[in-house]
C-alpha cells in the first residue's frame, strides 16, 4: 500500500521563528487567468462564530475570512510551514510561563476599523466564559485562573490575560505548556468585535449565523450566502496582505451526492475536491496521467472511531455492559480493520491499533515511529470468537449480569447515512455477532438534532465518529478523554485518574523525550481498558484542476488554504 506521509516541522518553525511571507510564485511569472474565481464544495455552516468552532468546514471558512495570530501554508514539498499573521513576533519568558504578542501594526477589519489587542484579550475571555460553555475552552484553561474562572470557582479578574497596549498582550500559563503556541494559532483563539456580538445579542440577532452581522479580518469576506445551498467569498480590500491575494472571488457550494461531485470535477464547474469516495482514486487515473488533474495523497492528522457509552449516568448504555472494561475491549478486539478498510476504502487506510495517527511530533521526536500502537500484537483476535466470547462474558458476570452473549443486545446508531455509512453500520453488526455472539440494534434517526437528544439521553452502547487533529502533538487527541474535558460528552465520557495524570504531567513537560514516554502510557491505558474503539486513519486523496495553482494543503488547519491561490491560463 503506497502512503505518503508529510513531515511536520511546525515545532521547529515555532521555535526558531517564523517567515514574514509565503514563497509562493516561482521564478518566471505565470499566465494568468483574465478570471481570478475559484470553485469549491461547501458542507453548509451552523455558525460563523469563531470561539464556538467545532468542525471542518467551519475551521475552513472562517480561517479565509479571519485572522488570528498565525497562518499555515505549505511549501513545495508539502510540509506545513506557519507563518506570521496577526503578529509579527511573541516573547517567552525564561520560566515559559509568561507569552507577550506584539501585533502586525495596520491590519484592519472589513469595515475599516483597526485590529487591535484588546479584541483578542476580549476573545480569549470570551472563550472560556462559563456562561458560554464553548467546546474548545479546554485549551485555554491552562492559562493562570482561566480554569477557576471556567469551573465558577474564581472572577473573571483573576484570569492572566492582559492587554499593554494597542499592538501588545499578554497572557500568564500557571504552569509551562509546550503546546500553547500550537494551540493559541486555531481559529478559537482569533480576535472578535465584542462591541458588535453585544449589539447582536441585545437587539435578538442570530449573531451564531448571520453573516450580515459580521464583520471580517482575514484575506476575503462574505459576500453572499443561502442558507444549505451556497455561499460566496470575495477578495477582502481591507486586508493587510492584500496585495498576496490574487483571487478576486471564491464560489462555494453545497453538493451532497459524490457521484454529483465527480461530474462537476470532471466538467471544471469545481477545481478542488478532496474525494470520500475512494474509488474515483481508480476512475480519475487517466486524468492524473493526461495532465488535466493533479492528484495529492497524504496522511490525515485523523481517526476514525467507535465511542463508547461509558458515562456513569448512561448506565452502561441499552446493553447496561458499557461500564465493564472487559466488555469493551472484547468489541475493541473483534473487529477486522484490514476487512473493513479493503471493502470501504480500497485499501488506501491505514488500520489503526492506536488513537495517534502517523505524522504526529512530540518536539523533533517522530511519535507513532517511536511508539508501537498500543494494539498492534492484539490484532489476531478477531479471528478467535471463542476467547472474545469468554472475554465479553466475563465482562457480563463482573457487572452483575446474567446469562450469555447471546442474551444481549448492543445498540449503534446514526443519523441520515449515507449508503456506505449505511454498509458500515451493518458492518459492525456482522462483526460482533459473529464473533461475540451478541444481538446489535441498528438505530437510524432523521436529522442530528434528534440524534443528538438520542446521544445525549445516553441510548446508544456505541457509535461511528472521528477526530481531525488541531495542532501537531499527540496531546490534541489525548486530551479529549481527560476526565470532564469540554468534548467528553462526546468522547463517550472515559474518566481515568492515573490517564489524567499522565497527561496532565505531559502538558507542563519541556523534556520532549519526557512528554513521549508521558503520551505512550496514557495510550496504553485508555486503549487497554477499551475507552475508545479505534478503526483506521484516513488518508487525504485531494484533486485539483492543473490550471490551480499555489494551493496550500496543510496537514493542520484549514483543509486547504486558498488565499495565495491563482488560476492559471487555460
Amino acid at each position: 500500500m503506497k502512503k505518503k506521509l508529510i513531515a511536520l516541522i511546525l515545532a521547529g518553525v515555532m521555535a526558531a521563528g517564523m517567515t514574514g511571507s509565503a514563497a509562493m510564485v516561482s521564478a518566471a511569472e505565470p499566465e494568468l487567468a483574465e478570471e481570478q474565481v475559484l470553485n469549491l464544495k461547501l458542507v453548509d455552516l451552523k455558525l460563523l462564530d469563531v470561539n464556538d468552532v467545532r468542525n471542518a468546514n467551519e475551521f475552513q471558512v472562517l480561517t479565509e475570512v479571519q485572522e488570528g495570530l498565525f497562518r499555515t501554508f505549505t511549501d513545495e514539498n508539502g510540509t506545513d510551514v506557519v507563518e506570521y499573521a496577526g503578529c509579527t513576533s511573541y516573547d517567552v519568558s525564561e520560566d515559559n510561563l509568561t507569552y507577550t504578542f506584539h501585533l502586525r501594526d495596520g491590519c484592519m477589519w472589513s469595515d475599516g476599523v483597526p485590529v487591535t489587542a484588546q479584541q483578542y484579550v476580549d476573545s480569549w475571555m470570551r472563550l472560556i466564559d462559563p456562561e458560554l460553555a464553548f467546546s474548545y475552552a479546554f485549551l485555554a484553561t491552562g492559562i493562570a485562573g482561566a480554569e477557576a474562572y471556567y469551573n465558577g470557582e474564581g472572577p473573571a479578574e483573576d484570569v492572566q490575560i492582559s492587554y499593554i497596549d494597542d499592538l501588545t498582550f499578554s497572557c500568564t500559563l500557571s504552569e509551562p505548556d509546550a503546546t500553547f503556541i500550537k494551540k493559541v494559532g486555531m481559529v478559537c483563539f482569533y480576535p472578535i468585535r465584542k462591541e458588535l456580538i453585544d449589539a447582536a445579542v441585545a437587539e435578538g440577532k442570530d449573531w451564531t449565523n448571520d453573516y450580515t452581522l459580521h464583520v471580517f479580518n482575514g484575506p476575503f469576506i462574505i459576500q453572499d450566502r443561502v442558507l444549505e445551498n451556497s455561499m460566496t467569498l470575495v477578495k477582502n480590500e481591507n486586508y493587510w496582505d492584500k496585495d498576496n491575494i490574487t483571487l478576486t472571488q471564491v464560489n462555494m457550494r453545497v453538493v451532497d451526492e459524490t457521484s454529483t461531485q465527480a461530474q462537476l470535477m470532471e466538467s471544471q464547474q469545481l477545481d478542488v475536491l478532496t474525494l470520500t469516495d475512494v474509488e474515483y482514486v481508480q476512475q480519475w487515473q487517466p486524468y492524473v496521467d493526461a495532465g488535466t488533474f493533479v492528484h495529492h495523497s497524504q496522511s490525515s492528522p485523523t481517526v476514525d472511531y467507535l465511542v463508547v457509552d461509558q458515562h456513569e449516568e448512561g448506565g452502561g448504555g441499552p446493553s447496561g455492559l458499557m461500564l465493564n472494561a472487559k466488555c469493551r475491549q472484547a468489541m475493541n478486539l473483534a473487529f477486522d480493520r484490514e476487512e473493513f478498510i479493503s471493502l470501504f476504502y480500497n485499501d488506501l487506510y491505514v488500520p489503526a491499533y492506536g488513537i495517534i495517527p502517523y505524522g504526529f511530533t512530540v518536539g523533533d521526536l517522530d511519535y507513532r515511529g517511536l511508539v508501537p500502537e498500543p494494539m498492534a500484537e492484539s490484532k489476531d483476535y478477531k479471528d478467535d470468537p471463542d476467547y472474545l466470547r469468554a472475554m465479553f462474558e466475563e465482562g457480563m458476570a463482573e457487572a452483575g449480569m446474567e446469562g450469555t452473549a447471546k442474551d444481549v443486545t448492543l445498540t449503534v446508531f446514526a443519523y441520515s447515512p449515507t449508503t456506505q455509512a449505511n454498509s458500515q453500520l451493518e458492518w459492525y453488526k456482522q462483526q460482533l455477532e459473529s464473533k461475540l455472539g451478541v444481538q446489535v440494534a441498528v438505530e437510524i434517526y432523521p436529522d442530528s438534532s434528534t440524534w443528538v437528544s438520542a446521544r445525549n439521553e445516553y441510548k446508544y452502547d456505541f457509535y461511528p465518529m472521528g477526530w481531525n487533529g488541531d495542532y501537531n502533538d499527540p496531546m490534541t487527541f489525548l486530551e479529549l478523554w481527560t476526565t470532564g474535558n469540554g468534548y467528553a460528552k462526546f468522547m463517550g465520557g472515559f474518566s481515568n485518574e492515573e490517564y489524567d495524570t499522565l497527561v496532565s504531567s505531559a502538558i507542563s513537560s519541556q523534556d520532549s523525550q519526557e512528554r513521549l514516554d508521558l503520551y505512550a502510557q496514557a495510550e496504553e491505558i485508555l486503549l487497554s481498558s477499551g475507552g475508545v474503539i479505534p478503526l483506521y486513519y484516513p488518508t487525504n486523496e485531494i484533486y485539483y484542476q492543473s490550471y490551480v495553482s499555489g494551493l496550500s494543503m496543510p496537514m493542520f488547519g484549514a483543509e486547504y488554504e486558498f488565499s495565495r491561490a491563482q488560476i492559471l491560463a487555460h
